[in-house]
């Protein structure tokens, strides 16, 4: 009897010993699915007897024996967040915590909060026993049920890990590309999708960054142009403008005025050349000339409204633009897109032909000064004229190109920067598109290549601005000689630029929606042959303000009829670009909107 009690007893514990273990194991596997770094902590043996393997058993043990660095040291990891259809795809974790959970500094609380935290917990386990570092990891999903709107890192999913220090990327990108080759992880079943390492990145900065390419000399350039700033501020500050003071006092003695002697004439012009560099750098000059708002006669008050208002048009839509890397709830944008007030940020792509049309207009009105009613002198100076055409070039090119290099110089270093510290992937990797491509910068043709390829990607509105101020400069140049001439051109110009929009559209079957923009943006959006339209429309438009010297007089009823073109027209316009129920016959229109855009500037 005593015998087969013993063989229950045995039999029953066995029972429960396997059911623990099977327990023990499912909720392993659970958390090995759910968890990305535990995953990582339980694959140390493909590392062998590496200093990183055996930390990151000391990590699992910790965690499966629930110590509080271990624990600390998993929720600092990232793990899959809600909305991931909706295009979540950033599993950060906490970055701080990670590297707090080292801090041996305690908490500066009330003494009775400290005694009662240390009931639960024991302060000898809140520290790890080795250095903790965070990483990120780069990966890419191809899952065909999260939506997608065409833009490149919508499939790029970020996820953070606070794991030991003494694992190298190499490391981590070894057990991952494992992980994700046996499906290890929930999700992959889950939205039926494949996971690929792009890359695994350490944060930590070591500042090496500064001492490759071309940084250095960038650096040194910066420090310059900010010597000559403060050099500039200084002399304009306490020496020029005491000098504009002492200059207003004359000094009379019997009606006649005290001369300088020539030696000191000569100095004073040296010391003006001189100053006149520093001046260029003062920072109390510039501010000076940005802000003031005094016009002179030849001004068009009207103008500086335009380009305030539609500055601050393309300032918001850039911001929400170069703002798409980091958004985890980018569809909801599409989703807000149908409300009025966002239609019109949403529309800010033709924004930037306001400008282009003000750039031709002050180019033919500025040009046509004094020359609108004069008479061709025979013979024609051809000489001369092709003087002016590079000189006007040369002096436009001096103007832009300089602050131009100085942001390309600014923009190399803000962008390697962030690609060593950020946990982010910035699409557009200005360091490294600029240090390949800065010359086509330099030269004005970067808006010929692909958007991928652009240093500065917003860049293609100088060049194509240069390009049209030379295709300008030159029919104005030609319209002194040959008007008919230039005027058959500028019309051949508008109306080849119409037609190819929109045959564009058409073969490419485009609708006028935010993700089609974005798609064919290298084919409707950087060309200038497509841009040309309103810069020539801005051209004729200051021809015939110069032409009737600005004295265009209107009835009411025609002010109230254009009034009313207006609104409609901007109705129309942002109502056919936010609508995706549109044919592609009439998406090939777009060509035709943007000009009534145009037009309606002109009126």
């Amino acid at each position: 009897m005593h015998y087969i009690a013993f063989i229950s007893y045995v039999c029953h514990f066995a029972t429960l010993f396997c059911v623990s273990a099977q327990f023990r194991g499912s909720n392993d596997t659970n958390i090995i699915q759910l968890l990305p770094a535990y995953a990582i902590a339980s694959r140390a043996s493909l590392l062998g007897s590496a200093t990183c393997a055996t930390e990151l058993r000391e990590l699992l043990d910790a965690v499966d024996q629930r110590i509080l660095w271990g624990l600390k040291t998993l929720d600092s990891s990232g793990e899959f967040k809600p909305g991931f259809l909706y295009g979540n795809d950033f599993w950060l974790g906490s970055r701080s915590q990670c590297l707090d959970i080292m801090n041996r500094t305690p908490f500066e609380f009330a003494k009775r909060i400290t005694l009662n935290n240390t009931r639960y917990r024991d302060p000898q386990d809140e520290f790890p026993p080795f250095q903790l570092n965070y990483f990120v990891a780069y990966i890419r999903h191809n899952s065909t049920i999260q939506y997608h709107i065409n833009i490149l890192t919508e499939d790029l999913i970020t996820l953070g890990l606070c794991l030991p220090a003494s694992c190298s990327t190499n490391n981590i990108s070894f057990i991952l590309e494992r992980i994700f080759r046996d499906r290890v992880l929930l999700i992959n079943d889950l939205y039926s999708m494949d996971l690929s390492l792009i890359q695994v990145k350490n944060l930590k900065d070591d500042h090496q960054w500064l001492l490759s390419g071309a940084t250095p000399l960038i650096c040194a350039g910066l420090v310059l142009i900010f010597a000559l700033m403060i050099s500039g501020t200084i002399y304009n500050i306490f020496m020029y403008q005491t000098y504009l003071k002492a200059k207003t006092k004359t000094v009379n003695v019997e009606n006649t005025v005290e001369e300088m002697p020539m030696t000191e004439l000569s100095s004073s012009r040296q010391k003006s050349k001189f100053g006149n560099i520093l001046m260029c750098f003062s920072v109390y000059t510039s501010t000076t000339i940005i802000f003031n708002t005094k016009l002179d006669t030849e001004a068009i008050a009207v103008i500086h409204g335009i380009r305030f208002l539609s500055m601050l048009w393309i300032i918001i839509a850039h911001i929400i633009l170069y703002s798409l890397d980091y958004f985890d709830n980018i569809i909801w944008i599409w989703r807000k897109t149908r409300s009025v007030p966002l239609q019109v940020i949403s529309n800010g792509t033709i924004a930037v032909d306001t400008y282009f049309f003000l750039s031709g207009f002050l180019l033919a009105y500025l040009y046509l000064k004094n020359k609108i009613d004069k008479k061709r002198i025979n013979p024609i100076n051809y000489k001369k004229k092709l003087n002016e055409f590079f000189v006007n070039i040369m002096k436009r090119y001096i103007r832009l190109t300089p602050a131009y290099i100085t942001m390309i110089g600014i923009t190399q270093l803000t962008s390697a920067w962030y690609d060593k510290t950020s946990q982010f992937y910035v699409e557009e990797r200005s360091h490294e598109t600029c240090a390949k491509y800065w010359w086509r910068n330099v030269l004005y043709i970067n808006n010929l290549f692909a958007h991928n390829t652009m240093c500065l990607s917003w860049g293609w509105y100088l060049s194509s601005d240069m390009q049209f101020f030379i295709i300008g400069l030159t029919l104005l140049i030609l319209s002194t000689v040959y008007f008919y001439m230039a005027v058959v051109i500028l019309s051949t110009l508008l109306i080849s630029s119409v037609i190819l929009s929109g045959y564009i559209s058409y073969i490419y079957e485009y609708v006028p929606t935010l993700d089609e923009q974005y798609k064919l943006a290298d084919v409707l959006y950087f060309p200038p042959w497509i841009r040309i339209g309103p810069y020539i429309i801005g051209m004729i438009t200051g021809y015939i303000i110069r032409r009737f010297n600005k004295k265009i007089a209107l009835k009411k009823v025609c002010n109230i009829y254009f009034y009313i073109r207006e609104f409609d027209v901007i109705v129309g316009v942002t109502e056919n670009l936010s609508s995706g129920s549109v044919l592609n016959e009439t998406g090939s229109l777009d060509a035709l909107e943007h000009r009534k855009k145009r037009l309606m500037l002109q009126e």
